[in-house]
């Protein structure tokens, strides 16, 4: 395909002239900002105080991510084009995902020239696919009419753009054909480049929040409701039945939404999507670069770091659909092979159990073990090469369990630390915690999350149980929590667990994140009314995480849209 006449063909479709990403002459991708709502105090339904609105986000464009492109591209055209895809242009496993979506590096919220170049590579490659396969695709014979080859065209670009066409839209996309079977191509060449510009198409690219109107606040229309109740829940385009209740006025209500949302949590693409959302939350992906010194755990190999996956991601999908979301921190109930029941110090496998394929036996972990914090793999990616590390343990449960910010490490400073670290050298993990909490630049951050990785010192580099330190130490995993996780005393990482899992910090923090990722960049901070409603109202539910799926689906806060700003 002739990359100057494709650009020709494709000048034929519209730009998008008010938006929240536009493509600029260099190449580089610019953002408009709207004006955000200001955030003045506010109360939840039940009185407790919030800052702001229930509704953060304005109307706005939202790009879709590559992996949605393709889960797009295999809807249009089947799974095998795109795996094809997927594999050819390296968009990434499931697992390989950030959190939330447009976090990834290399996805962003606007198109920039490489991504420009990538997504405009798919393009031809789909395009060609089609030529080269046309009768199989299009259904209209190898010796095609005109009006066949319109049609699918038409059809196409409705079910790309998963909404109707205009006719204005309908006379552009069939100016492309025309073009192109006027300047001598075959009906084949006519469909291929109007392949090529659906997909390149803005309406393809994009998905709209504009509702009624950019400029006022209000609703989304049912279309919009659809594709973002889908790319939340499946990373896909909405099925029919979805794009139907959305026509119909089935997605007008917070009951009208909650059937269709319960409906799509059924299907494996709902789950998939979610659980690997999940494992990105938690940056287990992490265990695949994660680096521990040999010499210290000869026992680590590239075999027992699958194994801390496999057993994460099954540990992951259990506790999502089979119980409270309180499991995630508290559940004994695991699925293991024999490498891992090693780590565990556990007979496998177990009197009973059934052990799949892979190797792998659902068990109960012992009493020393709780959760996701207690796991091999979330112990692992948080450790150094030569120790477990309280520091970064400690980080990861303030950030991932209780949304509160970590501090940057403050660069200024690094030679003082280091002269800390030096002074400490020789001492316990306890012992280096107080230090760092009654010592200059230390104490003033330390003190709000190393009581956390204090209470997981019970753990290893690897994550085996221990009593002792490297130096024959007797180890006090008891700490006081700090005040945002209720300033309770525990003995243990378990009863660690138990706390927050019972406490309001985990569920509200949950609640904002996983908002942030339905709306796929931005949500709010905990202290939002956006964020506290929608706990307030996952709280008078069984408190599962569908629940907390439904109870985001149909809140303010994902259903309507300030007044968006205006482009430069």
């Amino acid at each position: 395909m002739s990359s100057t006449k494709a650009l020709v063909y494709l000048a034929l479709l519209p730009v998008i002239g008010a938006c929240t990403a536009v493509v600029e002459g260099d190449g580089k991708g610019t953002e408009t900002e709207p004006v955000p709502p200001v955030q003045m105090p506010g109360q939840t339904p039940n009185g407790i105080t919030c800052n702001g609105s229930e509704v953060l986000i304005p109307k706005r464009l939202v790009r879709l991510t590559f992996n949605q492109q393709v889960n797009a591209l295999s809807s249009l055209f089947g799974a095998p084009l795109g795996e094809t895809i997927s594999g050819d242009f390296e968009i990434g496993a499931a697992n390989q995902r950030t959190f939330p979506p447009l976090a990834n590096p290399r996805e962003g919220t606007v198109i920039t020239g490489s991504q420009w170049q990538v997504g405009d590579n798919i393009a031809q490659t789909v395009g060609k696919y089609v030529h080269d396969n046309f009768a199989a695709v299009t259904s209209c014979s190898d010796s095609p009419t005109p009006e066949c080859a319109q049609g699918f065209l038409t059809g196409l670009a409705q079910r790309a753009y998963r909404r109707p066409l205009s006719e204005a839209e309908t006379g552009r996309l069939l100016g492309v054909y025309s073009a192109v079977t006027a300047d001598g191509g075959t009906v084949q060449e006519g469909v291929q480049y109007g392949v090529y510009a659906v997909l390149e198409s803005p309406w393809f690219l994009y998905r709209t929040e504009f509702g009624a109107g950019g400029a006022v606040e209000g609703p989304l229309l049912g279309h919009e409701q659809a594709n973002l109740i889908s790319f939340f829940l499946t990373d896909a385009p909405p099925d029919q039945a979805l794009l139907d209740a959305g026509a119909n006025g089935g997605l007008s209500t917070a009951e009208g939404i909650k059937a269709e949302v319960t409906r799509l949590l059924a299907t494996d693409a709902a789950k998939l999507n979610l659980q690997s959302a999940m494992f990105a939350y938690f940056q287990l992906a992490g265990l695949g670069s994660v680096v521990i010194d040999p010499a210290k755990t000869p026992e680590f190999d590239d075999t027992l770091r699958y194994s801390m996956m496999r057993e994460a991601e099954l540990f992951i999908n259990g506790a999502l659909w089979n119980g409270p979301l309180a499991d995630m921190l508290t559940s004994r109930r695991s699925t293991i092979n024999a490498s891992l029941a090693t780590i565990y110090g556990i007979a496998f496998p177990p009197p009973g159990a059934v052990v799949d394929a892979e190797g792998y036996a659902p068990v109960e972990l012992p009493e020393n073990r709780g959760g996701l914090l207690m796991m091999p793999g979330f112990l692992t990616t948080k450790s150094r090469p030569d120790h477990a590390s309280v520091v970064g343990r400690g980080l990861a449960v303030n950030a991932a369990l209780l949304c509160a910010q970590n501090p940057i490490f403050p660069e200024n400073l690094a030679d003082a630390i280091a002269a800390v670290n030096a002074m400490q050298a020789g001492l316990s993990e306890r012992e280096k915690a107080n230090a760092r909490a009654t010592t200059n630049p230390c104490a003033g951050c330390h003190t709000s999350f190393d009581p956390y990785g204090i209470a997981l010192e019970n753990y290893d580099i690897i994550g085996r149980f221990r009593t002792m330190d490297p130096e024959g130490r007797p180890i006090d995993a008891s700490v006081t929590l700090p005040p945002n996780a209720g300033g309770q005393s525990v003995p243990n990482a378990v009863e660690m667990a138990k706390t927050l899992a019972a406490g309001d910090a985990f569920a509200t923090c949950m609640t904002k994140n996983l908002i942030s990722f339905a709306l796929a960049e931005g949500g709010g901070d905990i202290e939002s009314c956006a964020t506290k409603t929608v706990a307030e109202n996952f709280a008078a539910t069984d408190r599962t995480f569908s629940d907390l799926v439904k109870v985001i689906a149909a809140s303010n806060v994902f259903q309507l849209r300030t007044a968006g700003g205006t482009a430069p």
